[in-house]
């Protein structure tokens, strides 16, 4: 971790959404993460299991929040012809154990404070000390964010996808760290 994850670590409490925890005034500046959180959705989400979606507190106000589900990441995600860093994957008949980071949004109150670095940072770090064994995280990133998760080791896992969709999966390898 880097010396503003020391920095932050004892202004920022997380804990997971509970159902029925009224959340309001989140403006991160895209509507549809302000949907998400500033109605029912966030609720219908847990409900019907799709992540567990965490509530990040900077010196005691609501800033941020992320979402992370199991998930899983195929050989047909990445092509090692066109992708950096895809040859050193596993190769193998399984899709490889994944954490999808679904969500991940700081209100516009708190950008510039490094909140959305310690998010990532965190993250890997939990994912990594996580008793499921992830290979790898996943996201889907718009094209504005990219370069951010690109600063953290986050690579492109299908650039110029044919699919034709506004997002790009994204993926960290955690399998190259030490244990």
């Amino acid at each position: 971790m880097d010396s503003n994850f020391g920095k932050l670590n004892h202004r920022i409490e997380i804990r997971p959404y509970e159902l029925g925890e009224s959340i309001s005034g989140f403006d991160c500046g895209k509507q549809w993460f302000n949907n998400f959180i500033n109605t029912e959705q966030v609720a219908n989400y847990r409900r019907n299991r799709l992540g567990r979606t965490k509530l990040v507190y900077f010196d005691g106000e609501f800033a941020a929040f992320f979402c992370l589900s199991p998930s899983s990441m195929e050989s047909s995600d990445y092509d090692e012809q066109k992708t950096r860093h895809a040859d050193e994957l596993y190769d193998g008949p399984f899709d490889m154990p994944a954490r999808l980071l679904g969500h991940l949004a700081v209100d516009l109150e708190f950008e510039g404070r490094g909140l959305g670095e310690y998010l990532v940072n965190h993250i890997l770090a939990d994912t990594i000390e996580s008793d499921t064994p992830f290979r790898v995280v996943i996201l889907h990133s718009h094209d504005d964010v990219t370069e951010f998760y690109q600063k953290y080791g986050f690579v492109k896992a299908s650039p110029n996808s044919e699919r034709g969709a506004d997002t790009t999966l994204m993926f960290y390898d955690i399998g190259k760290l030490p244990e």
